[in-house]
Order: C-alpha cells, then sequence, then structure tokens
C-alpha cells in the first residue's frame, strides 16, 4: 500500500513494486500480517501538524506505512548473524509493513514462539511495548501495587491490563459499557463505566495512574493517586499544533509543586522488551486482543476506523 503524499487514509493506493532486498545487517521478511496503530495513522495522515516533522512535509518519507509485522524470513544480508531464511520473526520496523515484504536492520526483529499465531505476534510491538514501558520502566511498577488504567479498551490499554495482571498489581479498569465484558474477560479487578460514573471524582489512593486518554487537567487526575503516586500519560489531547505538548507541559509544571509525581513518554523500541512480550505470549500471560481483521487492499478502511477511536482491542492486516 503506497501513498505519495500525507492526507487521509484514502491516499493509500495498492500497487507493484520492486521486492526489497536486505544488505548488511537487514533481513527481509515475507510479511503473514501487521497491525495498525496509531502511530501509523500520524504517519499517513501526517496530522496532527507536528507529525509532518517525522512524516514529511511535502511529500512523505515513508511511500509504505506500517510498523508491526510477523512474517517469516526469506532472505539475508552479508552481515546478518541472527536469522536464517525459514526463521519466524515478529518486531516492529517503523516503516514498510503493508506489503507483501518487508526489509529492516535484524535488531528489529525477534524470534516468534510457535505457540503464537503470526496474528497474535503482529498485534503485540508498538502497542505492547507501551504499555509495558509505561507501567514497569516510566511508572516503576511493583507488585501489590494499585493501578487504574484510563482508556483501557483500546489496543494499549488491553495489554495494559494483562501486564499489570502479569506483574503481580491490582488493576481498575475505564472503559465504555460495551467494553465492560473485554476487560473481565482479561483479568480486570474492578471496572468502571465512564459512561456511569466519573473516576476522577470517585476514585482515590492508586499508586499508578496510566492515562492512554490524556484529557484531564492535574487538579483532577491527582485526585486519583495516593500522596506519593505517578501518573504516566501516553498521549495528549487532540489539538492541531502544539497543544499536546503545551497540555503537557503545564500538567508537569503544576505537578512540581505536589507530592505526587506527573510525566508523559513516548515509547522506545527496545529489543529487551519485545523479548520480554514474546515470554508473555509464550506463556499465555499476556494474549492480544484483536478486534478486526482486514486484507492488504482494505488497509485504508482499516486506518479510517481506528481514527474515529472506541477501538476495543487492536486491528489487524493479513498479507
Amino acid at each position: 500500500m503506497v501513498q505519495g503524499r500525507c492526507g487521509g487514509p484514502d491516499v493509500l493506493e495498492l500497487r507493484e513494486v520492486d521486492r526489497p532486498g536486505p544488505t548488511g545487517n537487514e533481513v527481509c521478511g515475507e510479511v503473514w500480517a501487521a497491525s495498525v496503530n496509531m502511530y501509523d495513522w500520524h504517519m499517513t495522515t501526517g496530522y496532527p501538524f507536528l507529525a509532518r516533522l517525522e512524516a514529511g512535509l511535502r511529500t512523505t518519507k515513508y511511500p509504505i506505512s506500517g510498523g508491526d509485522v510477523a512474517g517469516t524470513v526469506v532472505a539475508v544480508g552479508e552481515d546478518a548473524a541472527q536469522f536464517r531464511p525459514g526463521d519466524e520473526v515478529f518486531g516492529f520496523v517503523g516503516s514498510g509493513a503493508f506489503a507483501e515484504y518487508v526489509c529492516a536492520t535484524e535488531t528489529r526483529f525477534v524470534a516468534k514462539p510457535p505457540e503464537v499465531s503470526f496474528e497474535e505476534a503482529a498485534a503485540t510491538p508498538l502497542a505492547g511495548i507501551t504499555a509495558l514501558e509505561g507501567l514497569q520502566d516510566v511508572g516503576g511498577l511493583r507488585a501489590g501495587q494499585r493501578v487504574l488504567i484510563s482508556g483501557a479498551s483500546g489496543g494499549v490499554g488491553t495489554f495494559a491490563v494483562q501486564i499489570v495482571k502479569a506483574l503481580g498489581a491490582e488493576i481498575t479498569a475505564v472503559c465504555s459499557t460495551v467494553k465492560v465484558d473485554l476487560m473481565a474477560s482479561i483479568g480486570a479487578d474492578r471496572i468502571i463505566d465512564y459512561t456511569r460514573q466519573d473516576f476522577a471524582r470517585t476514585e482515590s489512593g492508586y499508586d499508578l495512574l496510566f492515562d492512554n486518554v490524556g484529557d484531564r487537567p492535574w487538579s483532577q487526575t491527582r485526585q486519583v493517586l495516593s500522596p506519593t503516586g505517578i501518573l504516566v500519560t501516553v498521549t495528549g489531547p487532540k489539538h492541531r499544533w502544539a497543544g499536546p505538548i503545551r497540555a503537557l507541559a503545564l500538567r508537569k509544571a503544576q505537578s512540581l509543586f505536589d507530592t505526587r509525581t506527573m510525566t508523559w513518554f513516548t515509547a522506545a523500541m527496545k529489543r529487551a522488551h519485545l523479548e520480554q512480550l514474546a515470554g508473555l505470549l509464550a506463556s499465555g500471560t499476556v494474549k492480544p486482543v484483536i478486534e478486526e481483521t482486514y486484507p492488504l487492499e482494505k488497509t485504508s478502511e482499516a486506518l479510517r476506523s481506528l481514527g474515529e477511536g472506541h477501538s476495543a482491542g487492536k486491528r489487524l492486516i493479513t498479507v
């Protein structure tokens, strides 16, 4: 699926292109499945406009989008040492996954556990690493703590709920009415239906608030935390220019005068995290929630649906 410029999902076109060939420490994989993330939506649409600093101001830097991928190695570069043709792998390549073949450095991949499907593996990298890093590394999550997740039913949120349980903490999930059963099925200890209850008014004493929505001022979110609690924000309000940065910076500044802590982060694609997730997938401790699967030629439809919000887990592209 190729695009020549940033724009709505309809800028993607199905075209025949040359098959990529690996060089150096790259591997070339035959794509079995890829997943759609908001990262891909931002890189495709160039929205908010700050995204164009990475995606490209006039023409796109990434003519083939798609970061998450799972497949089979078909060729390796002359310096590649970790994989061989026939190996089943998955990882985050940044771009190029919405295609039949993709090339990337071998450090972008880890071995796919044999008991994990290509679809489950492809659904995991970006959302899983974001949840794992935000909870474990940024939030310092420890066993026995109380955690509240706002935006628990999306791609990152469904991983976060399961990772909290895997790390031995108590989880309260915030979602809409139609997602309540889903939250119960993946292990939430308590569930708050935000259409009926405002968690910022009723909840308190949490060690960690993992905020995957980012639409609450510090004056509200601080009330949810214990005196030494931490707010970890994954995203911010959806404004066209510098709105997210401005809002997050304001909340950070306000938290400096509080015993509670506020921070935000952008996930770093660390191979160690991907290997940790592979182990959680293999053990069955974490299982991706897959909402819908699309063929490659309907990638535009998958991106459009994702951009509308209210997801329940991940959307996949199968090749």
